[in-house]
């Protein structure tokens, strides 16, 4: 077997273990079991486990952006909205068809040891630098308002999406064959619409959002408190 598929599938077995069993109760000789391969094979790719460990914790940001930022950020240019929509539903994608990456991300590698410490750091650094850069997008795009806190608006923005990833893809993950991800990311991109996006039809129009995200008139609504009179 050549080298970079050798690699890959000891990565593959390691990923699917360490999610199963965690890092401390996965041990090299439970990868050599599975795939069939001796000691000296494997150390020609890690030096030991933890190294494994650290290259999935790597490869879970390459993975995303290959298979969702460069496959989505050209529509930027074309309907932000449509950008925003489609990342949504494409990491939902990934999270989902990815879970035992999922898996060693949100639950296993938190807390497991200091060394990962930093690359799952970074991984979410770099995971919020791209929605403050999508932000920054929208704004040029006078599609989202100007007087957002940036840094602030983002953090909610990627603890939410974790957030639900965890819910649906690790803790209720036996039902996820059944979820409906067109619904999902219309739901979630309804409320950041909601939250940051501007109407410059509707502010230079004198009209305001209603609680249900409607927009009414002033003068609709104040002409809805009066009562009609009754005719004799």
């Amino acid at each position: 077997m050549k080298g970079e598929l050798r690699r890959k599938q000891i990565l593959d077995c390691a990923k699917g273990l360490f999610s199963k069993k965690g890092y401390h109760n996965t041990h090299v000789e439970d990868i050599l079991k599975e795939i069939s391969i001796g000691k000296g094979t494997f150390y020609q790719y890690f030096s030991n486990k933890e190294e494994l460990f650290i290259s999935l914790l790597v490869n879970f940001l390459h993975d995303w952006e290959e298979a969702v930022l460069d496959t989505v950020t050209s529509l930027a240019d074309e309907d932000i909205r449509i950008f925003y929509r489609m990342l949504i539903r494409r990491s939902l994608e990934f999270f989902r068809d990815n879970e035992d990456l999922c898996n060693i991300y949100l639950r296993v590698g938190p807390g497991t040891e200091k060394v990962f410490d930093p690359y799952i750091e970074q991984f979410e650094e770099k995971m919020l630098q791209y929605v403050i850069a999508a932000l920054e997008t929208g704004i040029k795009a006078r599609a989202v308002r100007k007087d957002i806190d940036m840094v602030l608006m983002a953090n909610i923005l990627l603890g939410a999406f974790l957030r639900i990833d965890y819910y649906y893809f690790i803790l209720k993950r036996q039902e996820k064959d059944s979820l409906d991800l067109e619904r999902m990311a219309d739901q979630f991109f309804n409320l950041i619409e909601e939250g940051i996006f501007t109407d410059e039809r509707t502010r230079e129009g004198g009209v305001s959002r209603s609680s249900t995200g409607r927009a009414r008139s002033r003068s609709s609504r104040g002409a809805s408190k009066s009562k009609p009179s009754r005719s004799t």
